[in-house]
């Protein structure tokens, strides 16, 4: 923060142009920071291309072809000429959604005379057995200034003697290593969460070990939370790590009737921002209120951990959703900022269905509907979801599925806090029972297809199957990890799985015989679910808010062998 002549001058988001540089980092979403300005001003900064008043081979020497551009609405309206310097907004006559400099810009600042101290910010960062990542993030980190200290909580007991990671702390002494057994990311967090107590006016960002976020975009995300009057959660869009203008998500929230996540924004699937403007972001404005943000980068105002308690003990799955409504029901306020970024590897449908974490995730969302809510709408939800599964032939999710509802019925004294060392090996452990009693190889299969049967044919034939006896193979469908979704093998006798990261030949037959067994006992656990609906909401109403304290993590922490204190660092 730099003073002004008459009030310090605060600089919400600085954009300068590089090899990578995108209209997304330069353009100010303006509607967004009106909710924490108000009726002020704002004064913009800019310098052309050249660095010395030019604005390359269109412009003129003065920077005359420099214009400030409004968006709103999907319209896109030239507001007035710029030259180079400083300009004057006033945001009381000002009704776009987004400014911007059109022209050969090199640096575009947007600042306010605010008064305002940005907190030091803790950084919170898990990692299992993934060291070149966990180095070059802690790395990444300990650079910004913004930045106070980095707690890396390893799972894998692989950073310790790392010779990367030991040369990180020798030359960045704010980067912590906490040692524990692999707890999931809730117990990674909740870890994290407890030492960073330790600076309690310091804000707190949870980071994944392979999320990348810049120093900018976290000193947005800072000033817009020191303004806002209210206390305020940030999160951060989402974007592909391979694909660096590919949007994947931004703002969502938990819906009350049947607890699935969904976008509170427009953005119901991946978009390409290459070669887009702010007038063509219309799918950005909200359609709802935002209850959580994702933990891949979520930035809490200080005091959030002492006034919240730490995540629930869920392993991985919904626990920055649960916490998310948790701090909802507290008075904070969920914003995801536009302009910033993390880059993240993207998930695929088969590693989230395929793979034991399916189990916990249904679980997970049961437990947490049961908690927050007496309406049985989750329970027609996760019907229909595996009805779904059942018919297109995802056998393995939907035995998951089961499974994590069995757990769920047991209810939370049987698991809540007390299956985190274990609840990788369970699941794993159903998916390889499965491969191991359905075995099917890709070379015995006939000839693939590579588009899946139209819908209603597909639906058909899923039907049929149900009342017919099993019989061979004829129709075999070939999706990659991507592409792999209900309706795009629904009918096939087998289905081929493809893509990085999936098993050579991943191969799954579908028959008549498994879907009735499976069909016929996902009904009588959902009758039961129906049936128990009330008791369980109230055991889970009471037992989950006990399972977040700090007494209930040390505790937890206590019986896994791991000592609250945290090794390394300052």
């Amino acid at each position: 923060m730099s003073s002004g002549p008459h009030a310090p001058t605060l600089t919400l988001a600085t954009f300068s142009a590089g090899e990578r540089a995108s209209l997304w980092e330069q353009a100010f979403p303006v509607a967004v920071w009106r909710t924490v300005l108000g009726a002020g001003t704002v004064t913009v900064h800019v310098n052309s291309g050249s660095g010395s008043g030019s604005t390359g081979s269109t412009g003129s020497a003065d920077g005359a072809a420099l214009v400030l551009m409004g968006s709103r609405d999907g319209r896109r309206e030239a507001l007035r000429p710029l030259t180079v310097g400083s300009h004057q907004i006033c945001l009381a006559r000002e009704e776009h959604d987004w400014l911007w400099i059109d022209g050969d810009v090199r640096t575009v600042t947007w600042t306010a005379e605010r008064s305002v101290e940005l907190a030091p910010v803790t950084v919170v960062m898990p990692t299992f057995r993934r060291e070149q990542d966990a180095v070059a993030q802690a790395g990444r980190f300990a650079q910004m200034e913004c930045v106070h200290q980095v707690i890396v909580v390893d799972q894998g007991g692989s950073l310790a003697e790392h010779p990367g990671f030991l040369a990180l702390q020798e030359s960045a002494p704010g980067v912590r290593l906490i040692s524990q057994p692999n707890l999931g990311g809730s117990g990674g967090y909740a870890r994290g969460m407890l030492c960073s107590q330790e600076f309690p006016e310091d804000s707190v960002l949870l980071s994944d070990d392979d999320a990348v976020i810049s120093e900018e975009s976290l000193l947005r995300m800072a000033t817009y939370q020191a303004l806002a009057a209210q206390p305020t959660i940030l999160g951060t869009p989402l974007f592909s790590a391979q694909e660096p203008l590919r949007l994947i998500a931004l703002s969502e929230a938990v819906r009350a009737n049947d607890f699935q996540w969904h976008a509170a924004d427009g953005v119901r699937a991946p978009v390409d921002l290459t070669g887009t403007s702010p007038e063509d972001w219309d799918f950005l404005r909200p359609r709802g209120e935002a209850n959580y943000t994702g933990w891949w980068a979520t930035l809490f105002p200080p005091g959030t951990v002492a006034e919240l308690g730490l995540p629930a003990p869920f392993f991985l799955k919904w626990d920055d959703a649960e916490y998310g409504l948790r701090a909802t029901r507290r008075g904070y306020r969920h914003v995801v900022l536009p302009g910033t970024s993390v880059h993240h590897p993207p998930w695929d449908a088969y590693r989230t269905q395929m793979s034991w974490t399916s189990r916990v995730l249904h679980r997970n969302r049961l437990a947490t509907a049961a908690a927050y809510s007496s309406s049985r709408g989750v329970i027609l939800s996760s019907l229909m979801h595996q009805c779904k599964h059942i018919l297109s032939g995802h056998h393995l999710t939907a035995a998951l599925w089961d499974d994590g509802i069995e757990g769920f019925l047991a209810g939370p004294s049987a698991w809540l806090g007390h299956d985190l060392e274990r609840a990788r090996a369970e699941g794993q452990e159903i998916v390889t029972r499965w491969h191991e009693d359905h075995p099917v190889t890709a070379s015995e299969l006939p000839p693939a297809r590579r588009a899946p049967l139209p819908f209603v044919p597909g639906v058909l034939r899923a039907v049929l199957r149900l009342v017919t006896p099993d019989r061979a193979p004829r129709v075999v469908v070939e999706v990659t990890a991507e592409e792999l979704h209900w309706h795009t093998t629904m009918g096939a006798d087998a289905f081929v799985v493809t893509g990085a990261g999936v098993p050579d030949g991943a191969a799954h037959l579908v028959q008549g015989s498994a879907a009735r067994s499976l069909l016929l006992g996902t009904l009588r656990r959902h009758l039961r679910m129906t049936l128990r609906w009330p008791s369980l909401h109230r055991r889970y109403e009471r037992d989950l808010p006990r399972a977040t304290t700090e007494q209930a993590w040390s505790a937890l922490f206590d019986r896994a062998g791991s000592s609250p204190e945290a090794e390394g660092g300052r």
